[in-house]
């Protein structure tokens, strides 16, 4: 079933629109863009359209410049949920990926601060039980997919390996009839209902995890027709697009709803365009490496934050002191006004920093200083040490993949041989610098080795071989937790 989800929104807005003034905390939303290449974007690739973007980060928001992630999308879902650098909420980017069940998710600490909180879009952190799902995890509703991937139109994926499945849940149950709907309509579609429905006199926390731009390669057709195919790649660039159309409608609905003045809006991508792998098509330009790297094409990530409560003065500012994702956990909690501390026996306690000082323009220094987005990987001030296998060393550049990337397939980063960055004055990688800093790196590689001795995975709830697959089963294949039992009055 094909819908144009303009159309849903339209009817929206002339029903549901408000002026009924809110509680003075403010709505945070949070847009994550699923494999997002650094260049496939309007304000950088003249070639793609996001005319709603593009119009938002030169007229209304702060471009960060040096937002990190992970270099794949589990473990950052995962440190935005916890507040934890994946170093310390887990690296595992398979089903089983979960977040840890002692630690308390960004909708946890929202949800005591009195927010309603939803979810839509991509899961990515557990599902082998109930409570590892969205509304488990402190979510009031959800409706999304579980796993890291799956068929765009029909929502089929078989990453569980049950064969293959429906992957779409709405919040405590299975969403049957709702599969067949191309997915970022569902998932766009839910956040701008929501939205026009929402009780202004509380505040309102929503995480809109799109599926685009992540393969396979399928969009609506008439995202498509915007490109000619002379373009590097028709999909990619309309998997833009979409993303733009989803945005469009979402923040229509929040001005409609009288509500944008007092929202907090942020966007990021979860990590480097898939240039060197899967559809092999996004564009980091002009960053070094991509998805699956430990280059900043792979983990330095398209992010901009907008909204009412940003201060005018810093629209159309670019900030470059770092931010992590996982720092939106103690950002969002200050905003709420609840402690973001999260200390529970036997799991790291959160790394993240309080950024509004920086966001809102007060400060300009940066107030995280170290950053260790993975395993043997170091970031101080203007330094980057990798002390581990980086991932494809190519540049993909600015006509990709219609012109091949250039660059070497590997580098020879590890312990015994560490690679040094000057990320600031050299932010596309060009110059390793360890032989010409050997006491950067001496100090470096050794606060490495400490931090890697201190990593940690969540761990994911003991479930018997098989039981989401029974469960699975049970339930029409609609991907299904391994202890699920029907609603009371679901009808199911």
């Amino acid at each position: 079933m094909a819908v144009n989800l303009n159309m849903v929104v339209g009817a929206l807005l002339i029903c549901c629109a408000s002026a009924t003034p809110q509680d003075s905390k403010p709505n945070l939303f949070f847009v994550m863009i699923d494999d997002w290449g650094y260049y496939n974007v309007g304000f950088r690739n003249p070639l793609i359209k996001t005319p709603v973007i593009d119009n938002i980060v030169k007229t209304e928001a702060a471009l960060i410049e040096r937002h990190y992630t992970f270099k794949y999308c589990s473990p950052t879902r995962r440190s935005f949920l916890s507040g934890r650098q994946p170093t310390h909420s887990g690296q595992d980017n398979s089903a089983r990926a979960t977040v840890d069940l002692r630690m308390r998710t960004i909708a946890n600490k929202l949800s005591e601060a009195g927010y309603d909180t939803y979810q839509s879009g991509k899961w990515h952190a557990g599902h082998d039980i109930v409570f590892q799902t969205p509304h488990g995890r402190g979510f009031n509703t959800s409706l999304g997919y579980f796993n890291g991937a799956c068929d765009h139109w029909t929502q089929k994926d078989s990453e569980d390996g049950c064969g293959e499945i429906t992957d779409l849940w709405d919040t405590d149950r299975p969403a049957e009839g709702m599969n067949g709907t191309y997915g970022d309509y569902l998932y766009g579609g839910r956040a701008v209902d929501v939205i026009m429905n929402h009780d202004v006199s509380r505040p309102l926390f929503y995480y809109l995890a799109t599926q685009c731009a992540h393969d396979p390669m399928e969009v609506p057709q008439r995202f498509l027709d915007i490109y000619p195919k002379t373009v590097p790649n028709q999909i990619e660039y309309a998997f833009s697009s979409v993303v733009d159309e989803v945005i469009d409608n979402v923040t229509k609905a929040l001005r409609a709803k009288n509500m944008w003045e007092n929202t907090l809006f942020v966007v990021s991508s979860d990590n480097g365009g898939p240039a060197f792998s899967d559809q092999h098509a996004a564009s980091n330009f002009p960053l070094r490496g991509g998805k699956y790297t430990l280059f900043e094409g792979g983990i330095r990530v398209t992010a901009f934050v907008s909204g009412g409560l940003l201060p005018s003065s810093m629209a159309g500012k670019n900030i470059s002191a770092p931010i992590h994702v996982c720092d939106w956990y103690a950002t969002f909690s200050h905003l709420a006004g609840v402690d973001a501390s999260d200390d529970h026996q036997g799991v790291p306690s959160i790394d993240s920093i309080n950024q509004w000082p920086v966001i809102s323009g007060s400060i300009s220094t940066p107030l995280r200083n170290e950053t260790f987005p993975a395993t043997g990987v170091l970031i101080q001030g203007k330094y980057k040490l990798i002390a581990t296998g980086p991932g494809t060393a190519k540049w993909s550049g600015p006509l990709y993949p219609k012109v091949p990337a250039t660059g070497p397939n590997s580098l020879d980063c590890s312990q015994k041989s560490p690679c040094l960055f000057d990320i600031v004055n050299d932010p596309f990688e060009y110059q390793d610098i360890a032989q010409q800093n050997p006491t950067i790196v001496t100090s470096m590689l050794n606060r490495v080795i400490v931090l890697n001795n201190g990593t940690f995975e969540g761990v994911p709830p003991n479930v018997a071989k098989g039981a989401v697959c029974s469960m699975t089963k049970a339930n029409g294949n609609f991907l299904t937790p391994s202890d699920w039992t029907p609603p009371l009055h679901s009808g199911l």
